[in-house]
């Protein structure tokens, strides 16, 4: 009776610890943003936060605090987006993947989950991040409008000096949006910049330390402006010294670009 006692009592404390237990769980999700706002939530809209939290919490039963590598906008798509969250509730990672992706719906998907330490933070403690742009320029489908941008009469070689003055650490401030904190630093480090020419399609990499809000969409606004030849590729020099937020160059439509990876 003492012996089963004893027994009872360690394994009620077990349980104690496992609940109070904080574990941080680590996710490569992708999906398809053409249905959503972006990827932050924004009251009732179409969010891909939004649908992520709905799922977790109804698992673990209670609200959830979601942290992205990085906010995409509307439209724009993520091959291997990187999320964490904590909970006491402990799932073992092959049934937890699976019960939060039967509450997803099927433009989205978590490709991977796992328990990480305390400290990892999918934002702050990502090292490198890599985005794709696709532009179509010949063989238009309607199948492929919401995922590519179809522009015709690019010139490709401008478009590969310029591309390469991105490379290095400036400031951006006059590729980002509007609304970006003042005290934010706009100096960035871009480690890659090329474009890959394929039978019908360009796809322009770009590896970088960090992003702003809006920065690739603009910086292809300026690419694209400069393979129709209304502008030079020295304005990029210029832009660098210019720290204005008011750019007057048109923003690369979302449905063209991917976040295809985030290093740590």
């Amino acid at each position: 009776m003492i012996i089963y006692h004893f027994l009872f009592l360690h394994y009620y404390w077990q349980v104690l610890l496992l609940e109070e237990s904080i574990y941080n769980i680590k996710c490569i999700i992708e999906y398809d943003g053409a249905n959503y706002q972006g990827f932050q939530i924004q009251n009732d809209e179409p969010t891909i936060e939004l649908y992520l939290k709905k799922a977790i919490s109804f698992i673990i039963k209670s609200d959830v605090k979601i942290y992205a590598s990085g906010r995409t906008d509307k439209g724009v798509h993520a091959k291997g987006q990187v999320i964490n969250f904590n909970t006491s509730f402990y799932i073992e990672p092959s049934r937890f993947m699976y019960a939060i992706n039967r509450g997803l719906p099927d433009d989205i998907r978590v490709l991977s989950l796992s328990y990480v330490p305390l400290s990892f933070h999918s934002r702050f403690s990502a090292k490198k991040k890599e985005y794709r742009y696709y532009i179509k320029f010949q063989n238009y489908s309607v199948f492929e409008a919401r995922y590519k941008t179809y522009i015709k009469n690019l010139n490709y070689d401008l478009m590969v000096e310029a591309i390469k003055l991105f490379l290095g650490e400036h400031d951006f401030t006059s590729f980002c949006s509007a609304d970006v904190d003042d005290r934010k630093s706009c100096v960035k480090t871009i480690t890659k910049a090329y474009i890959n020419k394929h039978q019908d399609e360009y796809e322009f990499v770009f590896e970088g330390t960090g992003f702003l809000k809006y920065q690739i969409r603009r910086m292809m606004g300026i690419l694209i402006a400069i393979g129709h030849e209304k502008i030079k590729k020295d304005i990029i020099l210029e832009l660098y010294q210019n720290h204005s937020k008011q750019m007057h160059y048109p923003v690369a439509p979302g449905c063209g670009l991917y976040l295809v990876r985030v290093d740590y």
